[in-house]
């Protein structure tokens, strides 16, 4: 038995913290490695990402030449990415920037990357084996996401389309897993507990060769570890146990028949996918997919004369905005906060690219009028029925949670119609919105404002379907992607009926669409539901009926619960067919992107 032995970190750049306190303990943490290593510690893997190598140069560029000298003799990782990445909430030149410009960089420092190290995703996009092979990769290792079918710790990994494959080593019990070998301070202890982790993996295991990653979230390296693997080698007969990179276990494998896995990673068999993410913060979700468009589909192209560093700066901003804790909206208040700033000023550079390109916004059609009806417990809209309900939530910012077993959501207390003008009302929380139409388009779209004054709660818009959906087509990075109805939960995490969208889903022939990545449901298969508001005063809780243990900290996050107003819109397409959806959502949207100034940035209560 071969066993790899990996010391990490895994270094959220921003999470219960700001980046300006973990960017101390960052320095802190590289300082010590470097001089460790210097005295001959063999291998130190920085998380996959180059972003905390320039954070930590940023601070201390007098050690630049020393780090990249231990990067050439392979002591110390860097890349591929820039930044671990959310990869359901960030758009797929996203991710192709952010493999891009981690490769140059890992290159320009000496690394060459041969594994896409996916550590903590909260599940993976059924392209990524694609976006893997055309930047060279052939290997991915992950560990959410992965469905009960997979029952070995290595498997063929095929993006959608079946046009790619990768080999993909799996982490069932997490990137944590040996941290327990930090704790073993005695050989003896310390043999006994490599011997247990090979014994917990071995019915997974395909081949002789065992992967260990020893490190935890913002992890220094673990100076005597070297030293005591020496001294328990002798209690470890049969098993070649020693420290080494991650490349060093994939390197030169035998592998025979493996199990295949076609599409996206979306499963909670073995560990808690933490769907609800997708509705936490919702603005940040909107100003994302609106500033990606801006430079994707407006900047790019005229970005010819533009100054590669100010292009480059914009995309740095997006990247670091997509690191998972910060694109998900999981963190403390101030890194939401960081998050806007950051949003402005790509939006800032975007925009100021155009004017200087003599590039003008795209002209709209005049909107036209649509006819409303109210409904008792909602509006009909051209013979479409379109209700908001809401209802309690006690979960936090990773999990929805009911706050009774078959709880019912609320209509409103109040409906008022006005020609194309509606108003609903709750306790503490009102909608107001218009309905138009663009020329002769199908898509009717809804814009307004909702005013929420109370806390622990999400509201959501609910379209009724033509006739009984079993399946949800859905955008996704690269794809338009077909999903069942509730995926797969365990012990770990109930089953969800929520799932993450980007700009478009589909159901039954009715079809939603929006401007960034939005959380939807199918509901008792009848109704399209999307998340508009989900307010939650915490990071984490402890046990939730949807999740029996915490994902976080408990961290107060007094503006998630959403008070104030929030911006309000969405197309609804009633005979939607699957081959236009793209076409549809491009009129919908990319003229409308121009046109929009930043989200408002809060600040934290109390403080």
């Amino acid at each position: 038995m071969k066993v790899t032995l990996v010391p990490h970190t895994h270094w959220d750049r921003e999470w219960y913290e700001p980046f300006s306190v973990f960017s101390e303990r960052l320095v802190g943490m590289m300082d010590t490695l470097l001089d460790l290593v210097a005295d001959g510690f063999p291998h130190f893997h920085l998380d996959g990402q180059t972003a905390m190598i320039d954070d930590y140069l940023e601070r201390r560029p007098e050690r630049a030449d020393e780090l990249a000298s231990r990067v050439r003799e392979g002591r110390l990782s860097a890349g591929p990415w820039v930044t671990q990445m959310d990869e359901f909430l960030v758009s797929g030149e996203s991710h192709v920037q952010n493999l891009r410009m981690g490769l140059e960089r890992a290159r320009e420092l000496g690394a060459d990357p041969r594994v896409g190290y996916l550590p903590d995703q909260f599940g993976h996009v059924g392209q990524m084996p694609r976006i893997l092979r055309d930047a060279g990769l052939g290997w991915a290792l992950v560990w959410r996401g992965v469905p009960a079918a997979i029952d070995r710790s290595t498997f063929r990994w095929r993006s959608t389309d079946g046009s790619a494959e990768v080999l993909c080593e799996y982490m069932p019990f997490g990137y944590s897993a040996g941290a327990r070998l930090m704790l073993a301070r005695e050989p003896e202890a310390l043999a006994a507990t490599i011997r247990a982790e090979i014994e917990r993996m071995r019915p997974l295991l395909v081949d002789d060769r065992l992967l260990i990653m020893v490190g935890y979230d913002h992890a220094g390296p673990d100076a005597t570890l070297q030293e005591r693997l020496g001294r328990a080698a002798r209690f470890l007969p049969g098993i070649d146990a020693r420290i080494g990179g991650i490349d060093e276990h994939v390197d030169g494998r035998q592998l025979g028949d493996l199990p295949v896995w076609t599409g996206e990673l979306r499963s909670s068999a073995r560990a808690h996918l933490l769907p609800n993410v997708v509705s936490a913060r919702v603005p940040q979700k909107l100003e994302r997919g609106r500033v990606e468009t801006l430079l994707e589909r407006h900047v790019e192209p005229a970005a010819a004369s533009a100054p590669e560093e100010e292009l480059r700066r914009a995309w740095t901003l997006m990247l670091w905005n997509g690191a998972h804790d910060s694109a998900c909206g999981c963190s403390d208040d101030q890194v939401a906060i960081d998050v806007d700033a950051r949003f402005a000023e790509a939006r800032t550079i975007a925009e100021g690219i155009l004017e200087r390109a003599g590039v003008s916004p795209p002209s709209e059609d005049a909107p036209s009028r649509v006819t409303i009806a109210p409904r008792p417990d909602g509006i009909d809209i051209e013979g479409v029925e379109v209700r908001f309900l809401d209802e309690p939530d006690i979960g936090d910012l990773y999990n929805f949670c009911f706050a009774e077993e078959g709880q019912r959501a609320s209509a409103p207390d109040r409906i008022d119609v006005d020609g194309d003008h509606f108003e609903m009302a709750w306790d503490g929380l009102r909608v107001s919105a218009r309905a138009s139409r663009t020329g002769g388009e199908p898509v009717v779209v809804l814009e307004g404002t909702i005013h929420n004054e109370r806390p622990d709660h999400r509201l959501r818009l609910h379209v009724t379907l033509p006739r009984p959906a079993e399946t949800a087509v859905a955008g996704a990075p690269f794809e338009l992607v077909r999903r069942p109805l509730i995926g797969e939960g365990s012990a770990a995490e109930a089953p969800s009926p929520t799932w993450p969208a980007r700009h478009v889903v589909l159901a039954s022939a009715t079809a939603v669409l929006h401007e960034g990545v939005f959380e939807y449901e199918v509901v008792d298969r009848t109704a399209l539901a999307l998340t508009l508001l989900r307010c939650v005063g915490t990071i984490s809780r402890g046990t939730l009926a949807t999740r029996p243990y915490p994902a976080g900290p408990a961290t107060p996050t007094p503006n998630a619960q959403m008070l104030g107003s929030t911006e309000l819109r969405l197309g609804i397409w009633t005979g939607a067919d699957e081959a236009t959806l793209l076409e549809r959502w491009d009129r919908f949207a990319l003229a409308h992107a121009r046109r929009m100034p930043s989200v408002r940035r809060p600040t934290i209560a109390g403080r």
